[in-house]
């Protein structure tokens, strides 16, 4: 396993790449707010036994990468208000600028192109992605994620709170832990989170740092980028797009929205999943990421032949 920071698009990230180095590499890419902890291990572990080279990160403004300083023009409320009106947010940077963060990625770690698997925002980052630089994209696996249209159903009030509540005052380990378990439990679908496997990620999140702030310039960032729809159409490589049948913060419409758009693409809905990864749901993830990736293989071989 390797970890350590690069410099990309005049920021700084951190990642962790573990695997055989010759391995076919799969970039994870997280989502709002999420550190790249947020990644369970029981995935990456069973794609590394399976001979790839797993790659994950943290997005500018959360963990250990860096944190964006610019005042805010609009609140959450009145930025949400301005996108479902179809009007313009201000934000320090949009999804468009996180995509050039992902591809410095690759070029400072010399990767000229690699299987993308993507959560919520994650999601949307790999769609921009593999529409605007095909080159860099061999496969696409996007998880509870969609095409960002305002047209969509809304979040479950509860699941939309956990974006835009009130400040809460955290200062110490176990007020954090408190708390992100709480919103976890908002996020929630029917099957069980695993909620020992929550606290060690939150205590872990805590002693890599956290950023409040960021929580609000990356909402900002989704609500500034608009639809992706246009974009969606032009993506080509084997795509499939997995979601919660009980996700109530992106809907299952989110994730048909997408696949709906992306010639060629396997949707596959699993029941009672909510907007996380619930332990018994991630052996089938893992299985539909590695069968995505052979599609991509299968693809390309007799292309090359």
């Amino acid at each position: 396993m390797q970890s350590g920071t690069v410099s990309s698009n005049g920021i700084e990230l951190f990642y962790e790449s573990r695997g055989p180095e010759n391995g076919e590499p799969i970039v994870f890419v997280m989502g709002l707010s999420a550190q790249m902890v947020f990644w369970p291990e029981p995935l990456l572990d069973t794609l590394v036994d399976r001979g790839y080279r797993v790659i994950r990160f943290d997005n500018r403004d959360v963990g250990k990468s860096t944190r964006i300083r610019k005042p805010f023009k609009q609140g959450p409320l009145v930025a949400l208000l301005r996108y479902t009106l179809g009007l313009s947010v201000d934000s320090a940077y949009t999804l468009h600028d996180m995509v050039a963060d992902t591809v410095g990625l690759l070029d400072a770690l010399n990767i000229e192109r690699a299987h993308f698997v993507g959560a919520s925002m994650g999601g949307m980052i790999s769609q921009l992605l593999a529409a605007t630089h095909p080159d860099r994209v061999l496969s696409l696996s996007s998880i509870m994620s969609s095409n960002n249209s305002p047209y969509l159903p809304l979040p479950k009030p509860a699941a939309l709170k956990t974006l835009v509540a009130p400040r809460v005052k955290v200062e110490t380990e176990d007020q954090f832990v408190a708390f992100g378990l709480e919103m976890m439990s908002k996020l929630a679908g029917t099957l069980p989170q695993g909620r020992d496997e929550l606290e060690a990620m939150y205590r872990e999140c805590w002693a890599r740092g956290i950023n409040p702030r960021g929580i609000r310039n990356q909402f900002l960032a989704v609500l500034a980028t608009g639809t992706l729809t246009k974009h969606l159409k032009q993506i080509r490589c084997p795509t499939t797009v997995v979601h919660g049948g009980a996700d109530p913060l992106i809907r299952p419409a989110g994730g048909k929205a997408s696949a709906r758009h992306i010639r060629g693409a396997k949707l596959v809905i699993i029941p009672g999943m909510g907007h996380d990864f619930p332990p018994s749901a991630i052996d089938r993830i893992g299985d539909l990421i590695a069968e995505t990736v052979a599609r991509a293989n299968s693809v390309a071989q007799p292309a090359m032949a």
